[in-house]
């Protein structure tokens, strides 16, 4: 019996391999490869970099807007993974969609194509903090 088992097991573990490395995610379908690379994003480069650079002047320090201090990864993660929203508080404002009442920036412009694809892509992901 042990045998027969033999064949059937490499298969599965042939196939584990094969398509370890096929992760579809549709953010990483926006732009052409090359112009914004969605494949690995990280939050200690990408998502915090962004964050620091469009949102950390008002929620940020003792007193954040809206009581919202995007200070360390729990908050964030949280917010982007809450589902008060479509896409999460955090995505939703960021996408401006998703039926979140505050977009943001707030009073400004949207962010760029490719920072917003590489929030989708790492909310996607679970939010990972690495």
């Amino acid at each position: 019996m042990f045998k027969k088992l033999v064949p059937v097991a490499a298969t599965f573990l042939l196939l584990i391999v094969l398509f370890e490395g096929c992760y579809y995610d549709k953010a990483d379908q926006q732009y052409p490869s090359g112009t914004c690379d969605t494949t690995v994003v990280q939050y200690s480069v990408e998502i915090k970099a962004i964050l620091d650079a469009n949102c950390s002047s008002c929620h940020q320090g003792p007193a954040p807007v809206s009581g919202i201090n995007l200070y360390d990864y729990a908050t964030i993660s949280a917010l982007a993974l809450d589902g008060k929203y479509v896409y999460g508080s955090l995505l939703s404002a960021v996408l401006h969609e998703g039926g979140n009442p505050n977009p943001m920036p707030q009073g400004g412009a949207k962010l760029p194509d490719c920072e917003l694809n590489k929030f989708r892509a790492w909310v996607n992901r679970g939010a990972p903090n690495n």
